[in-house]
């Protein structure tokens, strides 16, 4: 009996071992699958937020430019300096909608969307990709007052006293088989308008005031998204340089 019961045992132990066995190769082909998922979600996610940043860069250049030139506007105001017609027209003109950031980032989405979080090791990127819905829900919240602005204020104001076709320098050729080949030059419109007397007024102040306010706002929250994009991409660059 002795003996069978340590033969038994023996037996017991083999089967116990190649379980066991089996179960760690079983965890590191899990492992190494995990890991190939992880670096090619990582180098995907890279790929689109630098996509991103280059689009978020020349949001925040055309921000940086309105600011200026609605800043210059209401100093013009404020101390009631006279300056041409066709350079107001070019100031106010340079700033007639405000461009929304809507970066394609499928991958980020996948993420959040699919449950692939857990295969992201490196915590902090994982804190990033968590907090980017609320970041973008923040730009949105000032994108949509400009906006707001852009077609309830400012459309209707401009409509009244500046001539939208002083905007356009030339037409599209329609003869032209290639769609980019500009050809036939606009010419000025001939209406006149009371732009140098209305200018001068509460209601373009107000509304450049209200455009400088929200655009520093959103100069703000571009700035957060852009660092928040740049410490992304550094973290992800050094975790597929560890691997």
């Amino acid at each position: 009996m002795g003996k069978y019961f340590k033969y038994a045992l023996g037996e017991i132990l083999l089967v116990v071992i190649g379980i066991l066995i089996a179960l760690q190769i079983n965890n590191w082909n899990e492992d190494r699958k995990n890991n190939y998922i992880e670096q090619e979600t990582l180098l995907s996610l890279k790929s689109d937020l630098k996509s991103a940043l280059d689009q978020l860069d020349i949001k925040i250049n055309q921000n940086n430019t309105y600011i200026k030139n609605d800043s210059i506007a209401l100093e013009l105001i404020q101390n009631k300096s006279s300056i041409p017609v066709d350079s107001l027209y070019s100031l106010l003109l340079t700033h007639i909608f405000t461009p929304t950031f809507d970066p394609e980032l499928g991958t980020l989405n996948e993420i959040l969307n699919t449950g692939k979080m857990e295969i992201i090791k490196n915590k902090e990127i994982r804190n990033h990709i968590s907090s980017w819905n609320r970041y973008m829900d923040e730009l949105d919240e000032v994108d949509k007052r400009l906006i707001y602005l852009d077609d309830n204020v400012k459309t209707p104001l401009y409509l009244k006293n500046i001539p939208y076709k002083n905007s356009l320098n030339y037409i599209i050729d329609p003869s032209s088989p290639n769609s980019t080949l500009w050809a036939n030059k606009i010419s000025k419109s001939n209406f006149k308008t009371g732009i140098t007397e209305n200018f001068y007024s509460l209601e373009f102040e107000n509304l450049l005031s209200n455009y400088l306010l929200y655009g520093t706002i959103q100069k703000s929250r571009l700035g957060d998204l852009e660092e928040k994009m740049i410490n992304m991409i550094s973290l992800i660059n050094k975790e597929l340089k560890n691997d």
